[in-house]
């Protein structure tokens, strides 16, 4: 019998806090770096991912199926900045998209002209969503109405993180289509 196959579990994972300390030791500090001058993230925001990037290593448990574990923290915190990048634009495209359609003026006025063109948006809006496929249509609303993450709402639907994103991504277009037809 090997060495390795009479420790205890206990004893693999102390193994495992080592290693990562050890790779959090060396490696914080040029992850965040990385983060700030490749993907031009704040001070806060860069460090937020690195420690992700460390949460995510640490939560994933048996360490020793990893072959290279430095490439794999740097290939985790590359696309965790990647996936922040992505949310950034979702939020500025939205927030654009709500200045424009509420005029973007300073003491948005309330006319009846503006009351009956929300209220034929919201028409397209009702029949657009009636008229998507099931999953899509829960998965948009379970995001962008009642709030949840992607994740969340992946558990809720039974379906995978990027398939949310996707039905998302496909709900949106259609109800951009729709509106601006």
């Amino acid at each position: 019998m090997s060495e390795k196959s009479e420790q205890h579990p206990e004893a693999l994972c102390l193994d495992c806090s080592a290693s990562i300390e050890e790779l959090y030791l060396g490696q914080y500090k040029p992850l965040v770096r990385y983060v700030r001058t490749q993907f031009r993230s704040a001070p806060d925001q860069a460090e937020e991912i690195a420690q992700h990037a460390f949460e995510n290593i640490a939560a994933r448990g048996n360490l020793g199926t990893i072959g290279n574990l430095k490439a794999f923290l740097w290939r985790t915190v590359r696309n965790l900045a990647i996936s922040d990048l992505r949310g950034s634009r979702v939020a500025a495209r939205h927030q654009a998209e709500v200045a424009r359609v509420q005029g973007g003026e300073e003491g948005y006025a309330l006319t009846p002209e503006r009351v009956l063109e929300a209220r034929e948006q919201m028409d397209i809006v009702q029949s657009v969503l009636r008229a998507m496929p099931e999953q899509r249509r829960r998965a948009f609303i379970l995001t962008r109405v009642e709030g949840l993450s992607h994740g969340d709402a992946a558990r809720r639907l039974g379906i995978s993180r990027p398939a949310v994103s996707k039905h998302v991504a496909r709900a949106m277009d259609d109800l951009y289509a729709a509106l601006h037809t």
